[in-house]
C-alpha cells in the first residue's frame, strides 16, 4: 500500500500543530522519537508532541525531498524552514526575538495498517543551538 499520502499528512499536520489529525494518522499507542526529546507515546503524548512544537514554532513548511517505503515503514527525507517565536523556551534558552532557520532531516515511520505506529526523527541540531543562543535574553 502506498503511504504517500499518510506521510504527506503527517508533514501538513505537523507544520500547523493539528492535533486532530495527528490523533488520526497515530495509533492509540504511536511512539514519537524527536533527537534530543523524551519519547511520547500514545496520545497523551502526541498532545504534548504537539503543544512542545506549537510553543516554540510560529510558523514552519517542510518540503518531502524522497522517500524509501516498503510494506510497513518509510524512510523520508525532507527540509523544512522554521520560524521561533520571541519569548520561546529552547533547551533552557529564552529567545529574545525570533529567527528562521532552514533544517534537513530523516524521518523513519513504521505502520500498522494505514496509521502510523513508531515516528523516529533525526536532524541535526547545531545550528539551532548556535541560533538559540544568538536570539536569547
Amino acid at each position: 500500500m502506498n503511504k504517500r499520502p499518510l506521510i504527506e499528512k503527517y508533514f501538513k499536520a505537523r507544520a500547523t500543530s493539528d492535533l486532530q489529525a495527528f490523533q488520526e494518522i497515530f495509533t492509540p499507542d504511536v511512539e514519537i522519537y524527536n533527537v534530543h526529546f523524551p519519547v511520547f507515546k500514545g496520545m497523551e503524548g502526541v498532545k504534548a508532541y504537539c503543544n512542545d512544537f506549537q510553543q516554540r514554532i510560529a510558523s514552519c513548511m517542510f518540503t518531502i525531498v524522497d522517500i524509501l517505503q516498503e510494506e510497513n515503514k518509510a524512510m523520508v527525507e525532507w527540509t523544512a524552514q522554521l520560524t521561533y517565536r520571541k519569548d520561546a523556551t529552547v533547551a533552557g534558552f529564552t529567545l529574545a526575538r525570533p529567527f528562521t532557520v532552514a533544517l534537513r532531516g530523516i524521518n523513519k515511520f513504521e505502520f500498522n495498517k494505514d496509521k502510523i505506529r513508531c515516528l523516529r526523527i533525526y536532524h541535526e541540531t547545531t545550528t539551532v543551538m548556535h541560533l538559540v543562543k544568538e536570539h536569547a535574553q
